[in-house]
């Protein structure tokens, strides 16, 4: 499954590239419960609540930076796995500068196993897409309330 997005923040593009290097920052743009552990710069573990219709459980998350391009692009592989249901993602964004403002685009692939995965297509793709763009839009207010 596929699916980006593009949005605009005003401010320093090198505080937009950071706060997407922080997977505190971009995890705490999230309205599941959750927790993360930082490893090292590259490499991340945690939790996720999360559901898709009435299936709702916590799943185990690996995250690691597989490109930080300074300032203009970074990528994440992600791993997740419970209630015998699995997530494998790739998110990559990217950022340009335009007259002071920040264009931020980003994609995300997911692949998803288990019972999750046989909820059915429509519902799980409108499930993510509104998580997702709840999570790229509180980074966009987060990233302007700093600026």
């Amino acid at each position: 499954m596929h699916t980006e997005g593009t949005f605009s923040a005003r401010g320093d593009p090198d505080r937009a590239f950071e706060f997407f290097c922080d997977p505190r920052q971009v995890l705490d743009c999230l309205d599941d419960p959750h927790t993360v552990e930082v490893g090292d710069p590259t490499h991340f573990t945690g939790t996720v609540t999360s559901g898709v219709a009435f299936i709702r459980g916590t799943f185990r998350i690996t995250g690691e930076y597989t490109e930080i391009e300074r300032p203009r692009r970074v990528a994440v592989k992600l791993h997740g796995s419970g209630m015998g249901s699995g997530l494998d993602a790739t998110v990559v964004t990217t950022f340009e500068v335009h007259d002071g403002v920040t264009a931020v685009h980003w994609t995300a692939d997911l692949a998803l196993s288990g019972p999750v995965a046989s909820v059915g297509e429509r519902l799980i793709r409108g499930t993510i897409s509104r998580k997702t763009q709840t999570l790229f839009a509180r980074a966009r207010e987060r990233l302007e309330a700093r600026a």
